[in-house]
C-alpha cells in the first residue's frame, strides 16, 4: 500500500548563506566601529547568525508533527559577489528530496536566492520574523513566478507550512475506486465531473475495480475459481488469513461496550475489510470509495450478509480515508481533513435540522436553543476521532440489517459535546472548497441499525451553511478541532476558491 496521508512530511531543508568580506572597508552599505568590519569579525558574526537560526528551526520545527527538518545547510559568498557553482553544489545537496527551503540570510543575496529556485523548481520560505529580508526577497522570487513565501511570525510561518504538507498529500492520493456501472458517475451523484481535471489540478489519482470482482475475492475459496475471473488469480482469504480475521473479529466484539449481532456477522465484514486492505496494496492506493445503492440492488449484499459500512470504520482508523455511496469528492475531503487534524473523520448526510428533526429528537429534548443545528448521520463510526495517537473511544457493534448482517460500529457523538469540528468538500467541478466551524451538541442513534448514526451540531448561519453546501453536495465530511485557516491556505494554494462559512 502506498504511504498513508497521516504518515507524509513536509521536507524542510534550512540553508544559512553568509557573506564574508575579504577586506575591511567602510562604505554606503557597511557601517560600523572598525574591530566590526574585519574579515574575522565576519567569520565570527556569520558562524553567530547560523548557529542561531539553525537553533530556532530545531526548536520551534523539530517537534512539529508532519514537518521533517532535514539536515542543515550553511554555504556563503564573499564580497566579489559572483555566483559560483561550488556555491549551488553545496545548497543544491538533495535538492529532489526537498519539499521548501527555508532561508536564512541579510542583504546581497537576492541573486542566489533567485537562483537556487531558477535551478531546484523548489519553493522558498525566508526565515519567519525577518520582513525587511523577507518583502525583498519574496517579491524578486514571485516576479518571476517563482513560490516563495516570508511570514511576520514562526507561527504563520509553521501554517503555511502545514498548507504545503496538505498540498503534497493530495498530490500522493490514490483513491481506489469500486465500481459497479462506470467510473466517473454513481447514482447518488457525489463524482467529480472529471476526475482527469482533479488529477490535472491536484494530481489525485483514480484506480478502479469491479464491484463483483472484488466481492468475489472475499470469499476463503481457491484463488483460481473466482467467476468474474475464471484462471487469474485472485486475493481471496487463504487459511492464515482467516486466522487473523477471526482473531481481529474477536477483538472487536470483546473490545465493545454493546454487540447487537452474531459474531459470525461480524466476522463476515471483516472479510470484506481484510480484502479491500489487499486490493488496496495490489493496486498501490491510500484511499477507498464503494458503492451503495447499485451495490445494493444486485442483490449480493443481501446473498453475502455483507455491507461495506465496517470496511469505512476501519480504513478510517488506520488513516485510509474511506467512505460511503461512491463518493470520492468525500473521500479526498477527509484525506485533507484526517492530514490536517492527525484525527480520524466521521462522514455522512448533512442536513439542516429542519428536516431531520425527528432523528435529533433525543438531543433536541436536552437543548433550550434549536437554532442554527444541522445533523449528519452514516453508520461509519470509528475510535480514533479523538487522534490517531489517542487510545482507542468507547464503541459497540450494531448490525446495518434488521435480520441481523452487515456489521456497522457505532460511536457515542453525546460524549463529546461542545468540542469544535472542521468540515470540507471539494466541489464536483474542483474548482471550489467548502470550509466550515461547528460545534457539536450532542449524538443520537447511537445503538439503532442501518445508517442511523446521528451527529447534531450547530454553525454560525444554518441558512449560509445550506445554501452554500448547495454547490458542494451532501457529504460534508467533519474533524474535531479548528483547521479553517490551514485549509484556506491549501486552497489557495492549488488555485480552489475557498468557501468559508
Amino acid at each position: 500500500m502506498m504511504k498513508k496521508g497521516i504518515e507524509m512530511q513536509l521536507n524542510v531543508r534550512p540553508i544559512y548563506v553568509g557573506l564574508q568580506h575579504k577586506y575591511f572597508f567602510e562604505g554606503p552599505c557597511r557601517m560600523d566601529i572598525t574591530e566590526n568590519l574585519t574579515p574575522e569579525a565576519d567569520a565570527m558574526i556569520n558562524a553567530q547568525f547560523a548557529h542561531g537560526f539553525f537553533q530556532q528551526s530545531k526548536d520551534i520545527l523539530g517537534k512539529e508533527k508532519g514537518i521533517y527538518l532535514m539536515e542543515e545547510i550553511y554555504a556563503e559568498r564573499d564580497c566579489d559577489f559572483l555566483s559560483k557553482e561550488d556555491f549551488f553544489e553545496v545548497v543544491m545537496k538533495e535538492y529532489e528530496k526537498v519539499d521548501l527551503y527555508l532561508v536564512g540570510c541579510h542583504i546581497a543575496r537576492g541573486d542566489l536566492i533567485v537562483e537556487l529556485a531558477q535551478r531546484t523548481g523548489k519553493p522558498i520560505m525566508i526565515m519567519p520574523g525577518t520582513p525587511g529580508s523577507a518583502t525583498r526577497y519574496v517579491s524578486a522570487l514571485r516576479a518571476r513566478n517563482y513560490e516563495a513565501y516570508g511570514a511576520m511570525t514562526w507561527k504563520d510561518g509553521i501554517r503555511r507550512m502545514h498548507a504545503l504538507r496538505l498540498r503534497k498529500v493530495i498530490a500522493n492520493t490514490h483513491i481506489l475506486q469500486v465500481v459497479r456501472h462506470d467510473s466517473t458517475s454513481e447514482i447518488s451523484s457525489n463524482s467529480f465531473l472529471s476526475p482527469n481535471e482533479v488529477t490535472m489540478k491536484l494530481g489525485t489519482k483514480f484506480r478502479g475495480i469491479s464491484l463483483h470482482e472484488l466481492l468475489d475475492q472475499t470469499a476463503p475459496t481457491d484463488p483460481m475459481i473466482n467467476h468474474c475471473t475464471p484462471g487469474r488469480r485472485g486475493v481471496n482469504p487463504t487459511e492464515e488469513d482467516m486466522e487473523e480475521i477471526k482473531r481481529i473479529t474477536d477483538d472487536l466484539c470483546e473490545g465493545a461496550c454493546e454487540v447487537g449481532m452474531q459474531k459470525e456477522k461480524v466476522e463476515i465484514s471483516v472479510r470484506l475489510w481484510y480484502t479491500v486492505q489487499k486490493l488496496l496494496d495490489m493496486y498501490d492506493c491510500n484511499a477507498f470509495v464503494m458503492p451503495c445503492p447499485d451495490f445494493c440492488a444486485t442483490c449480493r449484499a443481501n446473498e453475502e450478509n455483507m455491507t461495506p459500512c465496517l470496511t469505512h470504520s476501519l480504513n478510517n482508523e488506520l488513516g485510509i480515508p474511506s467512505s460511503c455511496e461512491f463518493d470520492p469528492i468525500a473521500t479526498l475531503s477527509m484525506q485533507l481533513l484526517q492530514s490536517a487534524s492527525n484525527c480520524a473523520t466521521f462522514m455522512g448526510e448533512v442536513n439542516p435540522i429542519e428536516y431531520t428533526r425527528n432523528d435529533a429528537k433525543e438531543v433536541l429534548d436536552k437543548l433550550d436553543n434549536h437554532d442554527n443545528l444541522f445533523t449528519i448521520f452514516h453508520s461509519v463510526g470509528n475510535r480514533k476521532m479523538r487522534g490517531y495517537d489517542k487510545e482507542n473511544s468507547a464503541y459497540a457493534l450494531e448490525p446495518f440489517a434488521y435480520s441481523g448482517w452487515g456489521a456497522t460500529m457505532r460511536y457515542n457523538f453525546s460524549e463529546d459535546i461542545g468540542q469544535e469540528i472542521t468540515m470540507c468538500r471539494f466541489s464536483p467541478d474542483c474548482r471550489k472548497l467548502l470550509i466550515g466551524k461547528g460545534v457539536v451538541e450532542g449524538g443520537a442513534r447511537y445503538l439503532d441499525k442501518n445508517c442511523s448514526l446521528t451527529m447534531v451540531f450547530r454553525v454560525k448561519d444554518s441558512k449560509e451553511f445550506y445554501n452554500r453546501q448547495l454547490d458542494f453536495g451532501s457529504h460534508v465530511p467533519l474533524t474535531y478541532g479548528d483547521y479553517t485557516e490551514e485549509l484556506k491556505m491549501f486552497a489557495e494554494l492549488v488555485g480552489l476558491e475557498p468557501v468559508m462559512v
